[in-house]
């Protein structure tokens, strides 16, 4: 999702920050350990979010984009991560450092998780809100998913599922059975996060 103003922007980067920590700002204990264990997966979210809002301001901003984009490749190369900085809406989870690849033309959307050993062929996917991509996964061809899909570990999807909330997964993939949404399914911890996001999103009048 293409970040255009700095409120988005600030919200990308906050909703991020709480589906994969907690909270909304760092607490300072968090900040002084940063200095001795970064967290590079928010950093590299964080460089992710800026790249995508400065690469489309234009004017001046637009050269400082090239500096952000070359710490955002050398960052995704140390962790293993290749990701496209338009393709992912808000609240993306990436839970370990690891090889991934996402593709930069595939549209995803809010709230997704993607854990390591997948692969997302670049190839102009449209993929709905809260994918749950398991260890190992991987989707091929043009496809569509839709909402509150969850794919099964070492999966292979070749085809379209568009119906909402359901689990699939085998290779190739199939229909599992209807399923709740990620963050339903794995506790209140992050039930309780996705509601702090959206009522963040209002507060913003996003």
């Amino acid at each position: 999702m293409e970040i255009r103003t700095k409120n988005e922007l600030k919200f990308f980067i906050m909703a991020d920050l709480m589906m994969n920590r907690g909270y909304f700002s760092k607490p300072i204990l968090y900040r002084i350990k940063g200095l001795f264990f970064p967290d590079y997966i928010m950093s590299f979210l964080k460089l992710m979010r800026k790249l995508s809002y400065y690469s489309h301001a234009g004017g001046i901003y637009k050269i400082w984009s090239y500096f952000i984009q070359y710490r955002y490749y050398r960052l995704g190369l140390k962790l293993g991560f290749n990701i496209g900085c338009d393709a992912f809406g808000y609240g993306l989870v990436l839970p370990h450092y690891g090889s991934l690849g996402c593709g930069s033309t595939n549209r995803f959307g809010n709230y997704c998780v993607i854990h390591t050993l997948t692969s997302v062929t670049d190839n102009g996917k449209i993929i709905g809100d809260a994918l749950y991509l398991a260890k190992g996964a991987i989707i091929t061809s043009r496809i569509t998913l839709g909402n509150n899909i969850s794919v099964g570990a070492n999966s292979v999807v070749n085809k379209s599922f568009e119906n909402d909330n359901i689990m699939i997964a085998g290779a190739p993939a199939k229909y599992i059975k209807d399923a709740l949404p990620w963050y339903i399914r794995d506790g209140k911890t992050f039930s309780d996060r996705v509601n702090k996001v959206e009522n963040l999103k209002k507060q913003f009048g996003l």
